[in-house]
């Protein structure tokens, strides 16, 4: 145990180096920032009140806050193996007690929780901050995006949507060839993540949803997304039914790319 708590400390001085690794650790607070004060008063200034405009730019904030996650802790994570592989740092573990599987999953471990608390400070966060904010008119529903989000549910969507930590990191620490091409996958891959705010649409939301299914994210997101817009179809899932498949389906890239890294940085 003290071993790994010595190279957690390291961990965290080689993340302060970076200023972009720096600025994805904070990155949680600046969005519950945005979401929660900054986009209510554009709002709230312009009068744009109920507007069908407003609806959209709130649900777009939600499914943004939502995506974004696991997304950036595993772009973090993402980016610290390729600063590894560029050092030899994972070579040098190598002929320590430390094998380099167990320094790539301690590394998978600490950044899962690190996203666990940036999706709790977010979406948890907007629900303490911003409920009242977040109520738009669907159709001719008026829905309240916050209220059916109890904190239960936000903690077990925090669980999940963490999961998205390795698949995306392995992706990048597994495919880029240095911090450059990292960066370029990094921007590719955000478009990616939110595929799943096409559920939005009509036509995507009875059994043609599960198209959509083929992006990790989506199973959490849709679970949300549903309790929040009060989405009733009959092809849909219970909140735990799209839980259950999303920890499985990621659980299942994360396997196959955590060996694939691990060979590569072997």
């Amino acid at each position: 145990m003290k071993k790994y708590l010595s190279l957690l400390g390291y961990e965290f001085k080689t993340i302060v180096k970076e200023r972009m690794n720096v600025f994805m650790l904070f990155y949680p607070f600046l969005m519950l920032f945005i979401t929660a004060f900054l986009l209510p008063a554009i709002i709230e200034k312009t009068g744009a009140g109920n507007s069908s405009g407003t609806a959209i730019a709130l649900l777009i904030a939600f499914v943004v806050l939502l995506g974004v996650g696991g997304y950036v802790m595993g772009a973090m994570l993402g980016f610290s193996l390729l600063e590894n592989r560029d050092e030899k740092t994972i070579l040098n573990i190598s002929v320590t007690p430390i094998t380099v599987s167990g320094y790539v999953m301690f590394k998978v471990i600490y950044t899962y929780v690190l996203s666990f608390l940036g999706n709790l400070i977010m979406v948890g966060g907007l629900k303490l901050l911003a409920s009242d904010k977040y109520v738009v008119t669907i159709g001719t529903q008026t829905v309240g995006l916050l209220d059916n989000l109890d904190f239960g549910r936000i903690i077990v969507f925090a669980l999940v949507n963490s999961f998205l930590v390795p698949v995306v990191a392995s992706i990048v620490g597994g495919f880029a060839k240095n911090k450059i091409e990292g960066f370029a996958m990094m921007k590719g891959g955000a478009l990616f993540i939110m595929i799943p705010a096409l559920t939005l649409i009509p036509e995507l939301q009875g059994g043609w949803q599960y198209v959509l299914g083929i992006t990790p994210n989506f199973w959490p997101l849709k679970a949300m997304l549903n309790l929040a817009t009060n989405n009733v179809n009959a092809a849909n899932l219970g909140y735990y039914g799209y839980m259950a498949i999303g920890v499985v389906y990621q659980l299942i890239i994360t396997v196959f790319a955590l060996r694939m890294l691990i060979k590569k940085s072997s």
